[in-house]
């Protein structure tokens, strides 16, 4: 699948040389402004020497004629006065090129071998495979890999023996070769491609919110407890930067994991109006005026980017989402650049900052030296963005992120949410799921959701006791969810019965919890042991009662045995067999005795029509 994007995308760069051919066909010959200074003064020097003695010389360009001239001439460029045969060939060379001063140029850079040999060359290639591989070994054993070959070399021969290259020459002959392919060995190609592949511009937009990107990244920062004053650990912060202000547009800061709910929050707080910034901080001195709809949300390929509800909720409100091709983040290159700026600039004097390298850290404890509290840190980073990012010039003072946006607002301003919008938007940014709606409504996670209208539609629209129907879940509050009535092309917003008021402002992140730690209750009061010796009992106990009944041999039809059970009140308090009857006193016998008894199959008919108790 290929992306398309206002960056210009290259292919991987192959060997140095026929890269060089591809991007320079036509080479432009070195000037001397590329030369070292030592060379640049020796050609203007000989330039000189041939200019005064031309003016003064009577004749051709001989010994005799010389000789004298250069006895009087002075020195040029504090170089050294040259012979007669050495200024005679430079002449010569100056007139044979029309009097171009490139012939004059020093050769001495091509003196001598310029790619030495030596008899230890194939141990070097066998060091160099050795040194170019993943695990990226360092120079210094290479080099003793490469000594213990030859040594191992000089005990098989008698003649003398092989002389290694000492650490220095060994580590130049590393360090001359093609640093590309170096890098392609050691780091793979992508990360070769980020160091050496040519670097687009990047097209501007031309108004606010027209590119917007997003992106998550754990602040180098240990935070407290706001009660209990315990480290609750490293945030992870999703933020949305415009690309035509560099104003921060939209935040969310959070200890779970990145995922579409820390997008969604942090997409909502981006389009809405930072109405809560004075009543809430009114520590913040300026305005945070950035809000709207966005035109392109620009995205790396996480999962959470991915993911059906976040693709179907922007296309609900008009967002265009643009992926980032996969290994260049170098594409997104603004909101990567801020996250470095806020864990250098505004973290790092803070107490509990952490370091990404842990060598850089020392004696340095940031869990122990952290004080401040996440609401603290909440307002400071409000304050942050708003007083100190969006009203500061960059290093090289081209812009300052609250005058382009008012610039850019001012000439184009982006559309704005209605209050129908926003309901809407409330609706939109939720989670998506499927769910079942029979008798008792609608249950997510062990919570139960209904209400009359829900019940009501159950009863006019749905041909079964149970439909499918689309519900929209709030991970902020799981004291309700919005159900879309399929029939009527509307949703509905259906309250969890709860009447112990456990759901009010219940989290979704807080209620996995919550099951999490009664699940391990729960397994932890389990007896497995007690469990397995039990159901191995029961399945003994079932196979030998089989084993009894067949050595019995076959068994005579026999009928209303369940009725004289019942009759004789068999059950777990009375255990008892119904061949066992209680013995009653022999009474005189009445004209009744003497009539015809009834069949045997009576006795059912008889003790059927009893009622249960």
């Amino acid at each position: 699948m290929e992306f398309e994007d206002e960056f210009s995308f290259e292919e991987a760069p192959q060997k140095l040389a026929e890269t060089a051919k591809a991007e320079e066909p036509n080479p432009q010959p070195r000037d001397l402004e590329s030369l070292p200074k030592e060379v640049q003064d020796a050609t203007l020097a000989r330039l000189k020497y041939i200019k005064w003695l031309k003016q003064r010389l009577v004749g051709g360009w001989t010994k005799k004629n010389l000789a004298p001239l250069l006895a009087e001439m002075t020195e040029f460029q504090g170089q050294e006065k040259p012979k007669w045969r050495t200024v005679a060939g430079w002449h010569a060379d100056y007139i044979k090129a029309e009097e171009d001063i490139h012939a004059l140029i020093p050769k001495h850079h091509r003196k001598g071998n310029r790619q030495a040999r030596t008899d230890t060359d194939k141990f070097f290639e066998l060091a160099l495979t050795r040194y170019l591989t993943k695990e990226i070994p360092n120079v210094a054993s290479a080099h003793r890999f490469y000594c213990d070959r030859i040594v191992l070399e000089n005990e098989k021969v008698l003649a003398e023996p092989l002389q290694p290259l000492t650490y220095k020459a060994f580590k130049n002959r590393i360090d001359n070769l093609p640093q590309y392919e170096v890098m392609l060995e050691r780091y793979g190609k992508r990360l070769a491609d980020i160091e050496y592949n040519k670097v687009m511009s990047h097209k501007r937009p031309t108004r606010v919110l027209e590119r917007v990107e997003i992106d998550h990244t754990p602040l180098d920062l240990i935070l407290l407890d706001d009660e209990l004053d315990v480290p609750l650990g490293r945030p992870t912060l999703t933020l949305l930067i415009d690309v035509y202000s560099h104003c921060v547009v939209g935040f969310y800061l959070g200890f779970q994991s990145p995922g579409y709910d820390a997008v969604r929050r942090a997409i909502n707080h981006a389009m809405k109006p930072k109405s809560y910034l004075k009543s809430t901080y009114p520590e913040v001195v300026n305005e945070w005026p950035c809000c709207g709809k966005i035109e392109t949300l620009v995205v790396d390929n996480g999962a959470e980017f991915w993911c059906q509800s976040l693709e179907l909720a922007c296309e609900e409100v008009g967002i265009n989402i643009s992926y980032n091709p996969v290994g260049k983040p170098w594409l997104k290159p603004f909101v990567e650049q801020f996250f470095k700026t806020i864990n250098e600039m505004m973290l790092s004097p803070f107490p509990g900052k952490t370091f990404s390298n842990m060598l850089a850290r020392h004696d340095y404890n940031p869990k122990k030296d952290a004080i401040l509290r996440f609401g603290t840190f909440t307002m400071l980073f409000h304050k942050w963005i708003v007083d100190v990012h969006h009203q500061s010039a960059d290093a090289r003072f081209r812009y300052i992120p609250c005058e382009d946006w008012h610039k850019g607002f001012t000439a184009l301003p982006p559309a704005q949410l209605t209050e129908q919008d926003t309901d809407k938007l409330d609706v939109v940014m939720c989670m998506a799921k499927e769910k079942t709606l029979r008798k008792g409504g609608i249950k997510n996670l062990h919570i139960n959701y209904d209400s009359d209208e829900l019940s009501l539609y159950r009863k006019r629209y749905s041909p079964k006791k149970s439909i499918k129907v689309k519900v929209k879940i709030n991970p902020d509050d799981l004291s309700y969810v919005y159900v879309y009535l399929d029939a009527l092309e509307h949703y509905i917003k259906v309250p969890s019965i709860d009447s112990e008021g456990y759901t009010m402002e219940l989290s979704l992140i807080r209620h996995k919890i919550h099951l999490k730690f009664y699940r391990d209750y729960i397994q932890g009061k389990v007896d497995l042991l007690g469990l397995a010796k039990a159901r191995q009992f029961i399945d003994e106990r079932v196979k030998e009662e089989a084993r009894q009944l067949k050595n019995v041999g076959s068994k005579t039809k026999v009928t209303g045995t369940k009725a004289i059970a019942r009759a004789q009140g068999v059950d777990n308090t009375q255990v008892k067999s119904i061949a066992k009857m209680p013995e009653a006193k022999q009474a005189e016998p009445t004209p009744a005795d003497t009539k015809p008894k009834k069949d045997d199959d009576d006795w059912d008919d008889f003790v059927s029509d009893l009622e249960a108790f």
